[in-house]
């Protein structure tokens, strides 16, 4: 008897991973056996395996959002990558220029950058670049702070909005990015900023205002690098 409901016991332990279509002659088995625990462990089995999908699921959860994460940084360094040259020589001080080389604040104003503000500006991008997002954000907090109203204000908002993106809190990004483009339209950054919100609202599941964003996006700033962006994010190109 014993040797019996041992046997029984293997086989169901073989065959219960195949799936509940094969598992089915062993549960009759079980059922005909006279063992009075053989078919309580028969469950256990089954509720094993379930256990097993359910923590096989939240690897492939935890895996897409690695996933989402990575991209996410490929994004920022692309980005940082087309920048860094222009920024280390001194480009950062013209940033959002207007056309007679003077550099453009809020609302269209211009004037000089102070040095002070131009290394106030750098020591943020600093930690961007050395992967420290969260003393990044708190640095360009204290910037757009201490200076409401210079040209590398709009700046200092869109690289705080790309850490928090990259972190991985679309709504405190978005929020950055949005202050980008609500506040300071003559900044070359809203492009930028623009697309960025589509990202956002398409991982968010709005399609159409993604889209709307990204056609916004190639119609006022069609010869930017967003707007080549947007094109492949409409296409369906994202590779």
């Amino acid at each position: 008897m014993r040797a019996t409901i041992r046997n029984t016991l293997v086989a169901a332990a073989l065959v219960a991973p195949l799936g509940a279509a094969q598992a089915a002659p062993t549960m009759q088995l079980a059922q005909n056996n006279t063992g009075p625990n053989l078919f309580a462990l028969y469950q256990q089995i089954q509720q094993l395996q379930q256990q097993v999908r359910n923590l096989n699921g939240q690897v492939d959860t935890l895996q897409y959002q690695l996933d989402q994460q990575k991209q996410g940084q490929r994004d920022l360094y692309q980005d940082i990558d087309k920048r860094l040259a222009k920024l280390e020589s001194g480009a950062a001080g013209r940033a959002g220029s207007s056309s007679d080389g003077a550099p453009r604040g809020a609302g269209g104003q211009t004037g000089p950058v102070d040095p002070a503000v131009q290394s106030a500006y750098m020591a943020g991008f600093n930690k961007l670049k050395d992967g420290d997002y969260p003393a990044a954000i708190d640095a360009f907090k204290a910037f757009v702070a201490e200076h409401p109203e210079t040209a590398l204000t709009p700046n200092a908002w869109y690289w705080m909005g790309e850490a928090y993106y990259v972190q991985q809190k679309p709504d405190a990004a978005r929020q950055s990015f949005e202050t980008v483009v609500n506040r300071f339209s003559a900044s070359p950054k809203v492009a930028d900023s623009l697309y960025k919100i589509g990202l956002i609202q398409a991982s968010s599941g709005n399609d159409d205002n993604a889209q709307a964003t990204f056609e916004r996006v190639i119609s006022q700033y069609p010869d930017s690098d967003a707007a080549n962006q947007a094109k492949s994010q409409l296409s369906g190109d994202n590779g």
